[in-house]
C-alpha cells in the first residue's frame, strides 16, 4: 500500500521548531534625528510579518510595503520619523525589504535544512546591527 499524499503540518509544533533555529528576528534600522542623536526603528524579519495585517493594508488599498512596515515598526511612530526625518528613499527601502527577507533565514527555493540560515546567524546580535546600518548609510 502506498503512503497518502499529503503531509500534516502542526501549528504549534512547527512554531517551536523555528524559535529554536535562533534566526535574526527583528532587524534595528538607526538614524540621525534632527537634535544629531541616533534613533532607532525595528522591524521583523519578513518571515515574522503577521498575515492578517499585510491582508489589512492590502485591504484598505495602501501600498504593501509602506503600509505594513508602518504597522509592525517598533515603536510603530518610528517608521514615519525613519521616513521624514531620515529621508529614506525609495532604493534605501528597497534595500531594507531585501535585508529583512535575506535575514529571515531562507529565500524562496530554499528549505529550512539549507546552509544559508546556519551561516547567517553566527551571533544573535552581530548581523543585526551591522547589515541595517548599511542599508541607512
Amino acid at each position: 500500500m502506498s503512503k497518502p499524499n499529503r503531509k500534516v503540518i502542526r501549528l504549534q509544533q512547527m512554531r517551536a521548531q523555528r524559535a529554536s533555529a535562533a534566526k535574526v528576528q527583528f532587524v534595528d534600522i538607526v538614524f540621525e534625528n534632527e537634535h544629531g542623536q541616533d534613533e532607532t526603528c525595528t522591524l521583523p524579519t519578513q518571515d515574522d510579518w503577521p498575515v492578517e495585517v499585510i491582508e489589512a493594508v492590502e485591504r484598505d488599498g495602501g501600498d504593501a510595503n509602506i503600509g505594513l512596515l508602518r504597522q509592525v515598526a517598533v515603536p510603530p511612530e518610528s517608521f514615519d520619523r525613519l521616513v521624514k526625518i531620515g529621508r529614506l528613499t525609495v532604493g534605501e527601502l528597497k534595500e531594507i525589504v531585501e535585508d529583512l527577507s535575506d535575514e529571515a533565514g531562507t529565500t524562496e527555493g530554499e528549505g529550512s535544512g539549507s546552509s544559508t540560515s546556519s551561516e547567517s546567524t553566527p551571533g544573535a546580535s552581530a548581523p543585526t546591527s551591522s547589515a541595517t546600518t548599511q542599508a541607512v548609510a
